[in-house]
Parts: structure tokens; C-alpha cells; sequence
């Protein structure tokens, strides 16, 4: 019980300082330059198809670490969504992966936004998977390439304005 209620605390500090440092940082997100090994993850989506870091290999992912909380997830993912069906690479594979909150509002925000989760996803249960990601901000866009390695971490919104992110999608259309 103790450990639940750390945990429940630690995920409102989570948000509440994800809240403080991005309300309204649309387009000035953080990013950092990365190129190791992604860790290793299990995940079942809401769907219950099951995803790893074994399973994603052989064709780049973009996993979005998001909660319903957020007000920079709620304007992103609904962008996300509109890339993901009319100029997604058909090889980049996009998982969205709510964190830092009880399933059931993760759930609920899925379920009644369907035109926006078009993709795969997923509730990190216990926040291994984001903790594992070393995610601190929501969103968090963490891109993998085929051989699932981190090639960019993008903290907030604004992805598809990133460069790095736009050069990996070009060289992806070839």
C-alpha cells in the first residue's frame, strides 16, 4: 500500500512540474542529441496487442510518452493523428504510451478522442516504461530507428517542426 502511495505522489509531482515547465511551450521544446541503445520494454496496448523492443525492430519508431493532463499533449496528439494517416512514412511505426496517471483516465481520454488515437496505444503501468526512457516532461517524443536505437528525444510539442526529425522522416521516403 505504501508503495502505490509513493508511487500515486510521485506521479503528481511528475505532472505537476511537467505542467509548470511546459504550459504554453508549444514550439519551444527541448531537444537533445541521442544515438544509444533503446532499453528494453513489454507493453500491451489498450487493444491488447503486445509490443517490445524486440517487436519494433527492423522498421523506426516513434514512441510518445503523453498523459491526458497535459495541455501540450492535447494539442499535439490530435496533430500527431492527422500525421500518422495522411504523411506517415509506411515504415515508421508510432506507439503513443500514456504515463503518470490512473489507466482509467488514460482510457477514458483514449475512448472518447477516436479521431485522434488512430495509432497504437498503451499505458505504461507503474511508469517502468517511461522511468526506463528516462521521461520527465510530457510529451516526450523519443524516436528509434530500425536497429532500436534512441536517434532523438524531443521534450514538448512541436515534433514535426524538429529538423532532426524532419531529415529522419525525408531519408525514410526514399
Amino acid at each position: 500500500m505504501r508503495r502505490k502511495a509513493r508511487e500515486i505522489v510521485l506521479a503528481f509531482v511528475v505532472a505537476g512540474l511537467s505542467v509548470f515547465f511546459l504550459a504554453g511551450r508549444a514550439v519551444e521544446a527541448a531537444t537533445e542529441p541521442a544515438a544509444s541503445p533503446a532499453p528494453r520494454f513489454d507493453l500491451v496496448t489498450l487493444a491488447g496487442e503486445a509490443y517490445s523492443k524486440e517487436s519494433l525492430k527492423g522498421r523506426p519508431a516513434l514512441l510518445v510518452f503523453w498523459a491526458p493532463w497535459c495541455p501540450v499533449c492535447r494539442k499535439e496528439l490530435p496533430i500527431l493523428g492527422r500525421f500518422y494517416q495522411r504523411e506517415r512514412p509506411v515504415s515508421l511505426q508510432v506507439v503513443a504510451i500514456g504515463f503518470s496517471d490512473m489507466r482509467g483516465n488514460v482510457e477514458a481520454y483514449v475512448k472518447s478522442h477516436p479521431e485522434t488515437f488512430v495509432f497504437p496505444t498503451a499505458f505504461d503501468e507503474d511508469n517502468w516504461i517511461s522511468q526506463a526512457f528516462k521521461v520527465t516532461a510530457t510529451p516526450t517524443f523519443v524516436l528509434l530507428d530500425s536497429n532500436g536505437n534512441i536517434q532523438l528525444v524531443h521534450r514538448g510539442g512541436g515534433i514535426n517542426q524538429n529538423p532532426k526529425y524532419r531529415e529522419f522522416l525525408a531519408g525514410l521516403k526514399r
